[in-house]
Parts: structure tokens; C-alpha cells; sequence
């Protein structure tokens, strides 16, 4: 490894670094763009409203279903490598969804492009992880979180008037733009993979297995609450315990498991990841609930409905720059643990506002619940990358997202069943009742949270350069 000075070594982290978030938020952006697109896409299309629904659920069902895998495969082959291919398939397939000409294809290409966005999220935290001291790792995270909602942010604000304007398509023309933008920029900047990692085997029947596993789950659960006691989901909820069963009998012949035991037994990651399912019922349940009880219950326009959700993204953006200055003040395990007491308590008094009819108490309470979910999501992420060996950053970070995806998908089919249709307050105060005794639940299971420690660092790694290749 060459020598560099300080001040070269934190300008060559600096442009690893903002290769990295750029590239998170030209792949994060469009989602809450395309919530409120639903109505102009279905004319566009002629299709209607249910079945463009699914250009939103799908892509999330996906990014469910594939992110271990891909969270793996940067271990294994490189989390470069991993990273400048998932950019490069959301470019292609954004051209794809600006072209659709049908509902089918623009779900299609839609869900292509989120399964290439997130393979970039496990491969950005491994990367900053290589290239940030310890004691900054947290900061890093709060750099990615705090990006996620900035693009939140800027779907929700720029979004309507976008589409008034110029209308749904050039959604996806800027994203291939700044795909392309931030392909480039990611090749010029980040490190070459160590070159052993091209010598790995990718474990394909486990792989397999999860993915049938997971989707059969977040699927079931998200149909039942739609289809009732219908053959689809229960087909599928039942094929859950078998999948599983082989999935555990795959992985302990597998000559390099999927799931290496090493790091599922890691006590903080079995607890992040199922704080995390439950986290993510709660908290994305509440997250859909809520506009719907604007709208349905206290009468707001769409437009007002935007405004009072902008300070929550805002909010959840301040939460992850100011979770490193709370981790290194408290320690990691309290400052998560604050956070989601925090962020129950919010959720619980979102309940007395929705029994209330309070449009001010609810307005109140959604900039506390982002500023909690910020700190909370990036810690989350942080302890669970500290919990293994830098080898396997990338699959344990993808099982703690994957944990949140799931507990999403689930917890806005069942809540959204419960209260999507109704127009009066009762419903909506049981469902955010039900949000933040999701979220106690998840608090409950962080308890068990050991601390993290990682030691602190004067000094900063150099950047390695393509010729000398070598790991952190």
C-alpha cells in the first residue's frame, strides 16, 4: 500500500464517499415520486389504479427477496464490483421504465431497476466501512440515511409539480441521467477489489432457497390482509416452514453456506434483524397509514397532505446526522434504545390524535417520529456491520434491511386492510395503536442488543489505488 499524505487521504475518502451517496440517491429517489403518480400512470397506460400499484409493491417485494443475496455477492466477488453493476442495471432498466408502453412492462422494469438499487446499499456500507476508521463508521451510516431521506424529500416536493408539468416519464429519463452521472463518477473513484475475492463460489441452492423462503413470507402475509383466507397466500404461507427447514439442511453441507454460521452466530445480528422485521411493520405501516387519515379523515387536499409529511423526511435526515454526535456521547446500544422508545411514544400519541380527529397533534408528532426513525435506522446499520468481520459487512447490513423490508411489506398489508378504506376515525386510532405496539415489540428485542464497541483510530487508512488492490 503507498504512502499518502493526511491530506490526500481525506480528499481520495471524501470522493469515495460522495461516489457512494450519489449513487444511493439516484437509485432511491423516484419511489415516493411514483406513490403520488399512481392516478396519471393508469390513464397514461390505460390500466387502473390496483394494478399500478405494483409498481411501488413489487420493487419492494424484490428488493426484499434479492438483498442477502446481493449483499453476499459483494463479499464474495467485491463490493465494487457489486456496486458500479447494480448502478448500471438501474441505468438501463430506468430507460426501459421511461419507454413502458403497458402496466406489465413498467412494473417489470421498475422491479428490475430496485433489485440493481439494492444491490448499491449493502455494497456503499461495506465500502465506506473499508475506508472510514472505526470510530466514524457511524458517521458514515448517518451519511446514507441521511441521503435516503433527502431523496425522500425530494420525491415528495418535486414530485407533483414534475409530473403536472412535464408528466411521469421524465422520472425515470432524470434517474438514467444521473445514473449515468454517477457511474461514471464511481469508476474513476472507487478502489479495485481485493483480488482473491474472484476466486469465490457462490452458494446457488441456498441462495435459492431464501429467496423462495423470504418471498413466500412478505407475499403471503401482504396478500392475505388484501385476499382474505384465498389459495394464493395460503399456498404460499405454507410453503414458508418447508423452505425454511431446507434452507437450514442446505446451509450446513454447503462448502461456503450462503448464511455462514460465523455470522449468524452473532448474537447482535439475530437481535438487530428481528428488532428490525418488527421495526419495519411499525414504522412503514404508519408511514402509509398516515396520508390516508389526512385524506380520509381530516379532509386535507393531497397538497396539504405533502406539506405536513415533508418534516418528517426532513426530520428523519437531521436523525441520521446527528446519530454519530448521540453514539459517541451515549454509546450505540443507548442511543438506539432511546431512539425507539422515543419513536413508540410518538406513534402511541399518533393514536390519541387520530381518536381526537387532531390535525395538530398528528402534524406535531410525524417531525419527532422521523427525527427518532433517523437515528434509530442508523444505528441499526452501524451495529450491525460492527458485529462481524469486515468480510461479511455486506451480508450482515443486507440482513438488517432485508429485516426492515420484510416487517414493510407486511406490516402496509395488514394495516392498510384494516383502515385503507375507512373514513372514520376508529379504525385509523387502532392501527396506529397497533404501529407503535409493533415498534414496542422491536424495542423489546433490542433490548437484548449487546453493546458495541469499536475501538477508536487516530489515523485513516490510505485509499488503495488499482495497483496495489489490497483490503483495508
Amino acid at each position: 500500500m503507498t504512502d499518502a499524505a493526511p491530506g490526500d487521504v481525506r480528499r481520495r475518502t471524501g470522493l469515495v464517499t460522495a461516489a457512494l451517496l450519489i449513487g444511493l440517491f439516484t437509485t432511491t429517489f423516484p419511489a415516493t415520486i411514483l406513490t403520488i403518480a399512481v392516478q396519471p400512470i393508469a390513464e397514461d397506460l390505460h390500466s387502473l389504479p390496483s394494478t399500478v400499484v405494483w409498481v411501488t409493491t413489487a420493487p419492494l417485494l424484490a428488493a426484499a427477496v434479492t438483498t442477502p443475496l446481493l449483499g453476499r455477492l459483494g463479499d464474495l466477488f467485491g463490493h465494487r464490483r457489486l456496486y458500479v453493476t447494480g448502478i448500471a442495471v438501474a441505468l438501463v432498466f430506468a430507460m426501459g421504465s421511461a419507454l413502458a408502453w403497458s402496466a406489465p412492462v413498467l412494473i417489470a422494469t421498475r422491479t428490475i431497476t430496485q433489485v440493481g438499487a439494492a444491490a448499491t446499499f449493502p455494497a456503499a456500507i461495506a465500502l465506506l466501512f473499508r475506508v472510514l476508521p472505526p470510530g466514524d463508521r457511524v458517521r458514515g451510516t448517518s451519511w446514507v440515511g441521511a441521503t435516503a431521506s433527502t431523496a425522500t424529500v425530494v420525491g415528495v416536493v418535486v414530485g407533483g409539480p414534475l409530473i403536472d408539468l412535464v408528466g411521469w416519464r421524465v422520472i425515470f429519463y432524470a434517474q438514467a441521467g444521473l445514473c449515468l452521472a454517477a457511474l461514471v463518477f464511481a469508476l474513476s473513484v472507487l478502489p479495485a477489489d481485493p483480488p482473491d475475492r474472484k476466486r469465490a463460489v457462490l452458494d446457488v441452492p441456498g441462495a435459492a432457497l431464501l429467496a423462495v423462503a423470504t418471498f413466500a413470507l412478505t407475499f403471503g402475509v401482504n396478500r392475505l390482509a388484501v385476499w382474505g383466507w384465498s389459495p394464493v397466500p395460503i399456498a404460499c404461507l405454507a410453503i414458508v416452514p418447508f423452505a425454511t427447514w431446507a434452507l437450514v439442511v442446505a446451509e450446513r453441507r454447503a462448502a461456503a453456506p450462503l448464511l455462514p454460521v460465523r455470522v449468524l452466530s452473532s448474537h447482535n445480528v439475530r437481535v438487530i434483524a428481528g428488532g428490525s422485521l418488527l421495526l419495519g411493520a411499525g414504522y412503514m405501516g404508519n408511514f402509509v397509514i398516515t396520508p390516508l387519515f389526512m385524506q380520509s379523515v381530516l379532509g386535507l387536499t393531497a397538497a396539504a397532505t405533502s406539506l405536513l409529511s415533508v418534516p418528517r423526511a426532513a426530520c428523519s435526515a437531521l436523525g441520521s446526522f446527528t446519530a454519530h454526535r448521540a453514539s459517541s456521547r451515549f454509546g450505540l446500544r443507548r442511543m438506539i434504545l432511546g431512539a425507539i422508545t422515543v419513536l413508540t411514544l410518538v406513534l402511541a400519541t399518533m393514536a390519541v390524535g387520530a381518536l381526537t380527529v387532531s390535525v395538530v397533534l398528528i402534524a406535531v408528532m410525524l417531525p419527532f417520529s422521523g427525527l427518532a426513525f433517523g437515528q434509530l435506522n442508523t444505528g441499526l446499520l452501524a451495529a450491525q456491520g460492527a458485529a462481524v468481520d469486515e468480510r461479511d459487512v455486506g451480508l450482515a447490513t443486507s440482513l438488517q434491511q432485508t429485516g426492515f423490508q420484510v416487517g414493510g411489506v407486511i406490516g402496509v398489508g395488514l394495516f392498510t386492510a384494516l383502515a385503507g378504506d375507512a373514513t372514520t376515525e376508529g379504525p385509523f386510532a387502532l392501527v396506529f395503536l397497533l404501529t407503535a405496539s409493533c415498534v414496542l415489540l422491536a424495542s423489546l428485542t433490542l433490548l437484548r442488543m449487546h453493546e458495541v464497541r469499536e475501538p477508536s483510530r487516530a489515523t485513516v487508512h490510505a485509499v488503495p489505488t488499482d495497483a496495489d488492490a489490497a483490503p483495508w
